[in-house]
């Protein structure tokens, strides 16, 4: 059901990834007025993404050097592929709105940039099945109909890389 891989890049690639989207004042990112903004409405909880990859097109400069970091995992074709940056909170309320990225099947792979509080939680019958706390260089891969959001940080950003692929 879950693939969870520590270290599932090297040390070398961590650091790279950090340089590049984390302290890098160059890189991109965009505003979104809510995380997981769905079709029953949005909590007003912001975010900043980054899409290397969006409906299956090179979207990002930065793709060409992010790709071969994930190219042992990714076997078929990328649907989007993205970056997203949360701040540290001080909302209250438990978790995101739980969703899947996209009706059409796919895999997920959700890396975690950073060590961070902002964990990760999956849902079934909507009841918390898991929760993965963020960790620096952690893999988690999953089907993608698996209902699931997280936790809002209070303390740290929250930095993942989100990758959709074709099933």
């Amino acid at each position: 059901m879950f693939k969870i891989i520590d270290n599932s890049i090297t040390k070398k690639n961590q650091k790279f990834l950090i340089n590049l989207i984390i302290e890098n004042r160059h890189f991109p990112w965009f505003f979104m007025k809510d995380v997981t903004k769905t079709k029953d409405g949005d909590q007003k909880r912001p975010a900043f993404s980054h899409y290397f990859v969006l409906h299956s097109k090179t979207n990002s400069n930065f793709f060409n050097a992010v790709k071969p970091v994930f190219s042992k995992y990714i076997r078929k074709n990328i649907i989007n592929f993205k970056s997203i940056l949360q701040l540290p909170s001080l909302d209250k309320k438990t978790y995101d709105t739980p969703h899947i990225d996209m009706k059409k099947p796919h895999n997920v792979y959700l890396y975690y940039i950073l060590d961070s509080d902002g964990e990760t939680i999956f849902f079934k019958n909507k009841k918390i099945i898991k929760k993965i706390k963020p960790k620096q260089g952690r893999l988690v891969i999953f089907n993608g109909n698996i209902l699931h959001t997280a936790y809002q940080p209070k303390k740290n950003i929250r930095c993942v890389i989100n990758i959709n692929e074709e099933k």
